[in-house]
């Protein structure tokens, strides 16, 4: 029994040192902010105002216009080094080569240009179809032909010149019109045009060939999907399409913008995927869903409390995430908590072992703390260790049992929360008793959704005393026999049985062995002694 306690409290310092996140001087607090319902739900609408609208580029994360001119000498030389650096550089109408070979006598050096139709005309020695060629490939080609035709040709091939094509953009933009692009020109290049209410999420590529491919640019460019910003080719048409919903996002998140969500996707989706996730200061029960009401032409608002529920968004909506107001006076409760912040109690799978949380509790003046547990219990983890939380007041530290205050069992004097306290729910860490006919009888930590056989296998599987075939008995904390196939609980015992027939045995056969052993050397030593005589 000692022992096991012993293990417990090493087990909780580890945890204590571990896993409990600091805070940094000078830096706001880490954790969730959660505000009393006691303060109910008028919240102040001082603030309302119309959210800045973000444009298509803003949306993209792209730069308003390019920085360098099309026909600039400099960006001809930028292309240029792309090239013939990139081996994937896919052979454009337009591009320029350089060919040096030796007929046997003289070096002669010839240029060469990509056609329309991506033919490639060597002089006196045909012509070479490049289309879907990459530039290595069409060195490689050219370099078979002159062979054909100069055995010691040595051949040398120079890309000197990127050649480019025009792409069409229409749909919703400012105007139709066509834009300049090169081989490694990708889509996001050419929308340049895009109004601000146009499709991020949906934009059509129309290929020479008739094909139509549809790629999401906000998936390109803000989650790094490579593949659904494509290479452009000449004879592609840009389409775009109006935008379907369009939200904009302010306030107290990582990552505020304009954004749009596709048709499956709320207000969590917005603030956590999109924005990133919240600041711990913001006012999470109290997030502004602003909308304008066409019956009354004016800018109207709900407030939306993200712990209990999701809602959806319009078009057009703006979301604002306020912050918590800085008078409201707070506790910390730290430990064994959930304080995910977008968190829902009715789909929670809190497991043991799982990173503590901290929550900074805006209580109402006079809130209990009983009263506080009813609104955080579900935040609670299956791991918290209820009957030895403890609550720092002033300097001093006083153990509570929280199971007794959330039951009502309580008989004492309900206590009034007061700023600064700081309530810490450890974790409970139980044990599983293995013993018997095993190689390692003791205590090892519970783990749950576990049979005997895992515990088995902890201790070392069975000893040579073991009784055959294997029998185990199992007993839970009451001590009440369980079936040997059921789910291993807290504290219960796991018993091998042991062979005490060879364990009584084995004594008396090494009594034996040695009284044996006494009468054969008396035996000899007579025999020798009379051999003597």
């Amino acid at each position: 029994m000692k022992r096991r306690i012993l293990l417990g409290l090493i087990i909780l310092f580890i945890l204590s040192m571990g896993v409990f996140p600091a805070t940094v001087e000078g830096t706001l607090p880490v954790g969730l902010v959660v505000r009393s319902p006691l303060f109910g739900t008028d919240v102040a609408q001082t603030t309302m105002g119309a959210v800045p609208f973000g444009t298509y580029a803003e949306q993209l994360g792209l730069p308003e216009k390019n920085p360098i001119a099309a026909n600039n000498d400099t960006l001809l030389a930028q292309r240029l080094l792309m090239a013939v650096s990139d081996s994937t550089y896919p052979v454009t109408p337009g591009d320029a080569l350089r060919l040096i070979y030796a007929d046997g006598v003289n070096r002669i050096s010839v240029d060469l240009q990509v056609d329309s139709m991506y033919q490639l005309d060597i002089p006196s020695m045909g012509t070479i179809d490049a289309k879907n060629m990459t530039l290595p490939q069409l060195k490689e080609r050219i370099f078979s032909v002159v062979s054909t035709y100069y055995a010691y040709a040595n051949p040398q091939l120079t890309l000197i010149r990127t050649g480019s094509f025009l792409v069409t953009v229409t749909g919703e933009v400012s105007s139709t019109g066509s834009f300049e692009a090169w081989a490694l020109a990708r889509l996001s290049s050419v929308v340049g045009s895009a109004t601000n209410y146009a499709s991020t999420r949906d934009v059509v590529v129309k290929s020479l060939d008739g094909t139509e491919k549809h790629y999401d640019l906000y998936k390109a460019l803000k989650c790094a999907q490579l593949s659904e910003d494509p290479l452009l080719k000449a004879g592609d048409v840009v389409v775009i399409g109006k935008a379907g919903r369009i939200v904009t996002l302010s306030g107290a998140v990582f990552r505020p913008g304009t954004y749009q969500l596709m048709d499956n996707e709320g207000l969590k989706d917005l603030v956590t995927t999109y924005g990133g996730g919240l600041l711990p200061q913001a006012d999470i029960q109290h997030v502004r869903v602003q909308h304008f009401d066409v019956a009354s032409a004016t800018l109207q608002a709900d407030y939306i409390d993200l712990l209990s529920h999701d809602s959806t968004l319009g078009r057009y909506d703006q979301v604002v995430v306020d912050t918590v107001s800085e008078s409201g006076k707070s506790i910390i409760l730290e430990g064994a908590v959930r304080s995910d912040e977008a968190y829902d109690p009715t789909t929670s799978t809190a497991i043991v072992g799982q990173v503590s949380g901290r929550i900074f509790y805006q209580y109402y003046p006079g809130e209990t703390l009983q009263q506080m547990l009813k609104v955080i219990q579900g935040r609670l983890m299956t791991s918290s260790d209820l009957e030895h939380a403890y609550l720092v007041r002033g300097g001093q530290k006083t153990i509570i049992n929280l199971k007794n205050i959330i039951s009502g069992s309580n008989t004492g004097e309900p206590m009034v929360l007061q700023a600064d306290d700081q309530l810490t729910i450890p974790f409970a860490q139980r044990f599983v008793t293995v013993s018997g006919g095993v190689v390692r009888s003791g205590t090892y930590a519970f783990v749950p959704d576990k049979t005997a056989d895992y515990y088995l296998a902890l201790a070392g599987g069975p000893s040579t005393d073991a009784y055959k075939p294997l029998s185990v008995s199992i007993t839970d904390e009451n001590g009440k026999k369980v079936d040997r196939s059921a789910t291993i609980g807290q504290e219960y015992t796991i018993t091998v049985k042991v062979n005490t027939f060879v364990k009584d045995l084995a004594p008396a056969v090494a009594i034996i062995g040695l009284v044996s052993t006494a009468i054969s050397i008396l035996y000899y030593s007579v025999i020798t002694i009379n051999n003597l005589k």
